[in-house]
C-alpha cells in the first residue's frame, strides 16, 4: 500500500502548525510516524522549508507541494507526482484505522476508479484513494484556480463510497474525527482516554 500524509499547515483557529498539535500526550506527527511507519509513507509539506524541518528533526521522507498556495488539492498532486496510486490521510486525522486505510487503498485499486471517497453527509477526501490517472485533471483544475478537491475530479471515475460500510473497520468512524479548533482538541482527548480503556 501506498501512503502519503499530508501536513497542511499553521491552523488558524488553533495557532500553531497541524503536526505540532499535542493529543494523548504525543504531536500527530509523533502518532503519525508511529502508526504509519512500517508503509513507508510520504509526508506531503506545504513547501520545501516545512519539508527540510521535519525530514531533519524525525528522519521521516518528506516531498513538497509543486503549486503553491492550492491547499490540500496541491498535496494531493504531489502524492500523486511521488506515489503512483496512492491513499492519503491528513495529519490532523490521529484516530484513522489502519484496516479502513488498508481496505480504501485496496478498494480503489479493485474498483479502477480515479478517487474513491468515503461519504456520509459529506465527502472525505482527506481519507482517500487516488489513482494517478488523477493527476492530469488535478493539474487542470489548479490552472483553472480550482482549490476545492471534489470539483476537480468532476472529469474522473470517482466512486463515493458509503461511509457505513467502513464500520466492520471502525463501528464508531473515529477515523474521520479531524482537528481543526481547540473544542476539537478537547474532543480528542477524551477520545483518547476512550481508546485506553477500551471503549473504541
Amino acid at each position: 500500500m501506498k501512503l502519503a500524509v499530508l501536513m497542511g499547515g499553521k491552523s488558524r483557529r488553533i495557532g500553531i502548525e497541524k503536526a505540532e498539535l499535542m493529543i494523548c500526550g504525543k504531536r500527530l506527527i509523533e502518532i503519525a510516524i508511529e502508526k504509519y511507519s512500517d508503509y513507508s509513507p510520504i509526508f506531503v509539506c506545504r513547501d520545501i522549508a516545512q519539508a527540510e524541518k521535519y525530514a531533519k528533526e524525525y528522519g521521516i521522507k518528506c516531498v513538497y507541494d509543486i503549486y503553491r498556495d492550492f491547499g490540500a488539492l496541491a498535496g494531493i498532486h504531489s502524492a500523486l507526482r511521488h506515489n503512483g496510486n496512492t491513499v492519503v490521510v491528513a495529519i490532523d486525522m490521529p484516530f484513522v484505522k489502519r484496516d479502513l486505510l488498508e481496505f480504501i487503498f485496496d478498494k480503489g485499486i479493485e474498483l479502477n476508479c480515479d478517487a474513491l471517497i468515503p461519504k456520509h453527509d459529506f465527502a472525505e477526501p482527506l481519507l482517500a484513494y487516488y489513482s494517478e490517472r488523477a493527476i492530469l485533471e488535478i493539474e487542470r483544475a489548479i490552472e483553472r484556480g480550482e482549490k476545492r478537491i471534489i470539483a476537480s475530479l468532476s472529469n474522473l471515475k470517482t466512486v463515493f463510497y458509503p461511509v457505513d460500510e467502513l464500520r466492520k473497520f471502525d463501528k464508531s468512524l473515529i477515523s474521520f474525527f479531524n482537528i481543526n479548533t481547540p473544542k476539537d482538541v478537547a474532543k480528542a482527548e477524551e477520545i483518547c482516554s476512550q481508546i485506553l480503556l477500551g471503549e473504541l
